[in-house]
């Protein structure tokens, strides 16, 4: 896939398509003004940046609105470059004749993420931070909004700045001392080289640590709650959300397939999945089924809360339901359960939260435990938090890179040329990260992503 021609001038509605009191259509590039002029009146013949106008829209002689509209100069735009802001009422009609009239008088449609790559590569906005405006779009929690608002303002280059200067400080030392043939330069304090090195390494790897955290900030934590029949699953999930979302029987296996629903908690989206419980010795074909779809929700969450009946002894469902839980993905965190402690205690389970879905208790701490991870990244409240998986495999590959530079300078003989090509890639990975190194098909397959118009 290859990347869009910028030197065309484009032209996309910004605001979301449908009816509404108002919506935007954006122009970007040479031509942005010489296309506006064309249709708006009285013309702005010589426009101040940033100046706000009345103007009326006209399809030759036809009043198609009257819009408030905003030049920019480049480069003091978003894209960097002459842009046009066109703030119409929002119906279809006008929206699709004022696009119509921009591409009559030389622009052409934007294409996805189109505006944001552009300011990308004329250097408004690094390629984490151009990201982060798709991920900022996307941001349905409290959480998410945070993590994406601290990227776009260049929390996470910043972040890296000290470990990449680090490096190339370190890479410029080797390379002087490779083209060195008379051996005027000192020889490299090696100790000092590699105390170095591993400093960025273990930056790079806090930084990676997140990652998990990150993802559950930015798409939902997904929670599985899991468990022998009966022992309040759903009941449970009822009470944490407030209202009945989930029948619930005294019947053992009333759940026989998976249920989702979404909470707010502090601030961070949480996707609840109530899955049927984990039966010992399943009585049929159907409750078979269930399990097996319990057991592969499992396989996916982030967080497993494993529930148990605390009025009754245990059982050897109970056991099944460890067991499962037990095969949890690696990473994710499993948060143990005792049920129904308004009732007198038949069992003790360490380190199980005590709660009951009748009347309460508990949830307050079983919520605290589930978002404790996410919490836990913003606790100096100013770092950046990595979101993207994208950036992950890239930061691993860079401390991957700086911990075989690592091994190599602790070799009797130093091989390096070798060390200079590890410091070469691990550059090159964190440059993946903010766009120096980003080939141009993944340029492309990341503003694929994003709306037209932004």
């Amino acid at each position: 896939m290859k990347l869009p021609d910028t030197r065309d001038t484009i032209a996309a509605q910004s605001t979301p398509e449908g009816a509404g009191a108002l919506a935007v259509v954006r122009l970007s590039g040479a031509g942005a003004f010489g296309a506006a002029r064309a249709f708006l009146s009285p013309a702005p013949e010589d426009p101040r940046h940033g100046e706000a106008r009345l103007l009326a829209v006209r399809d030759g002689d036809a009043l198609v609105d009257r819009a408030v509209v905003i030049f920019f100069r480049g480069p003091a735009s978003y894209t960097g470059e002459d842009t046009v802001e066109i703030s119409c009422h929002g119906s279809p009609h006008i929206v699709r004749t004022i696009l119509n009239l921009c591409v009559k008088n030389g622009a052409r449609p934007a294409g996805p993420g189109e505006f944001t790559l552009r300011a990308f590569l004329n250097g408004k906005l690094d390629l984490s931070q151009a990201e982060a405006v798709g991920a900022l779009i996307e941001a349905s929690s409290a959480g998410a909004h945070r993590a994406a608002i601290t990227q776009a303002e260049g929390g996470l280059s910043r972040e890296l700045a000290p470990a990449r200067r680090g490096l190339l400080d370190l890479l410029s030392a080797l390379e002087a001392r490779l083209d060195d043939s008379y051996e005027e330069i000192p020889p490299l304090e090696l100790k000092d080289f590699a105390r170095r090195a591993a400093a960025a390494r273990a930056g790079l790897e806090r930084l990676a640590a997140g990652y998990e955290a990150g993802r559950g900030i930015r798409e939902g934590l997904r929670v599985v709650i899991t468990g022998a029949p009966n022992s309040g699953k759903s009941s449970l999930l009822n009470a944490l959300l407030g209202y009945d979302r989930a029948l619930v029987s005294r019947s053992a296996g009333t759940t026989r397939d998976t249920l989702e629903a979404e909470l707010e908690i502090d601030g961070f989206k949480v996707v609840f999945t109530d899955t049927a419980g984990l039966n010992a010795r399943p009585g049929s074909a159907l409750e078979r089924r269930g399990m097996g779809r319990a057991a592969a929700e499992i396989g996916r969450a982030g967080v497993v809360v494993l529930v148990t009946d605390g009025s009754i002894k245990a059982t050897p469902s109970d056991a099944r339901a460890a067991a499962e839980a037990e095969a949890r993905p690696r990473g994710a965190r499993l948060i143990k359960v005792l049920n129904k402690c308004d009732l007198p205690s038949r069992r003790r389970e360490a380190g199980a939260l005590k709660v009951s879905a009748r009347t309460g208790a508990g949830l307050g701490t079983l919520k605290t435990a589930l978002i404790a991870e996410q919490k836990k990244v913003f606790s100096d409240g100013a770092q950046a938090v990595v979101t993207s998986a994208r950036h992950f495999a890239a930061l691993s590959g860079a401390a991957r890179e700086l911990a075989a530079l690592g091994e190599l300078l602790g070799e009797k003989a130093p091989r390096l040329e070798l060390a200079a090509e590890r410091l070469r890639a691990a550059l090159s990975e964190i440059g993946a990260v903010t766009g120096e190194t980003a080939p141009e098909e993944v340029l492309a397959g990341i503003f694929r992503d994003f709306c037209v118009g932004k």
